[in-house]
């Protein structure tokens, strides 16, 4: 098969790579349809550190991408839920679906991967792939739900929908969302449909800006000032809830100034380095502060009906389209920002 193939930081190339075989009961095959690049797989591309890895150094090669869709091709014999020809959706990441921890939910598998880190778990940026506990990762497409939702559905909007919970967004609450990307953009969408009275979107970069005030946002550009405005805008009293989509070090470090007392903060970007935060400040300011990575799947009964009766739409942030055979190319426009991208789609199927 042809897939996106990890060599090394920079160096994401389409090339032929051994077709996966089924060698799980509880997995299926699937032909991928489409895949997207999530800003967390530029991590990898810059060769970040995440967890215990460090992708400045050499890795055995493997397949890259978490978000992708296609068709079931082949299932082990202990798939139930979804059946060979089925349209499905994939999480970016699984368990084994056996263990403790993935029947009871409460804890997390240790066997859990992303999909597209190592080869541990291979990536759907390619024409096939294995998906193991096929029951829980996968998800028939349901009528209503577009493809561009559907790959919205794998990652990012299960993300900000599970980062705007954790700021406790309620009617009538003033929010400040920081970073604009796919998620950041999805999480002011998802906080107006909570009922937030506000939305007051930040970044530095002013298409992104452009598209959250088309949202209904108030856009301020991220930077010194940006503080000085949200006091202007709320009166002094800052804002209730801040969902953090980022990671960038000003951008975490940016979210303790902006929170009026006793508000809440919720923050899913993955950080890199030395980013601190002035925890005596969040003592005596009663606080709350949420940090965590979504369980994609829990999200889906509430993401679901939102998206399929037009409360949540996602318009408008597959900003670029190519085909697998173009996947470095893809990677290098939407790592350097180039000609107003926010996310890149792969036609693969």
């Amino acid at each position: 098969m042809k897939a996106l193939v990890f060599h090394g930081p920079r160096d994401i190339r389409h090339e032929d790579y051994p077709d996966p075989s089924l060698t799980i009961a509880n997995g299926v095959l699937l032909r991928v349809e489409a895949a997207s690049i999530c800003g967390s797989d530029l991590h990898i591309y810059h060769g970040d550190r995440i967890g215990l890895t460090d992708y400045s150094q050499p890795q055995p090669h493997f397949c890259v991408g978490h978000e992708f869709i296609g068709e079931v091709v082949a299932a082990g014999p202990d798939v139930f839920t979804v059946s060979v020809g089925d349209r499905v959706l994939a999480a970016g990441g699984t368990g084994c679906g056996v263990c403790d921890a993935c029947r009871s939910r409460i804890s997390r598998c240790p066997k859990a991967n992303a999909f597209g880190l190592s080869t541990a778990l291979q990536g759907g940026q390619a024409e096939l792939v294995q998906v193991p506990n096929a029951d829980t990762t996968l998800r028939r497409i349901p009528e209503g739900i577009s493809t561009e939702q559907a790959l919205l559905l794998t990652d990012a909007l299960a993300t900000a929908h599970f980062g705007i919970g954790r700021a406790d967004v309620a009617p009538g609450d003033t929010v400040a969302v920081v970073g604009l990307g796919p998620i950041g953009l999805l999480g002011i969408e998802l906080a107006y449909a909570r009922g937030a009275a506000q939305v007051i979107a930040i970044d530095p970069v002013e298409g992104r800006r452009a598209h959250a005030a088309h949202l209904g946002a108030v856009a301020v550009a991220a930077g010194p000032e940006a503080r000085a405005i949200v006091r202007d805008l709320t009166q002094g009293r800052m804002v209730d809830r801040v969902f953090e989509a980022s990671g960038a070090r000003s951008a975490v470090e940016s979210v303790p100034g902006l929170l009026r007392h006793g508000g809440t903060a919720s923050l899913i970007g993955l950080p890199q380095g030395d980013t601190a935060l002035p925890l005596r400040q969040l003592l005596y300011r009663n606080v709350t502060l949420r940090a965590g990575v979504a369980p994609v799947t829990e999200m889906w009964a509430e993401l679901f009906p939102l998206v399929v009766h037009g409360r949540v739409k996602g318009e408008g942030l597959f900003s670029h389209r190519y085909p697998l055979a173009d996947g470095a190319e893809g990677y290098r426009v939407f790592d350097a920002r180039e000609d107003g991208v926010l996310k890149v789609l792969f036609q693969v199927g």
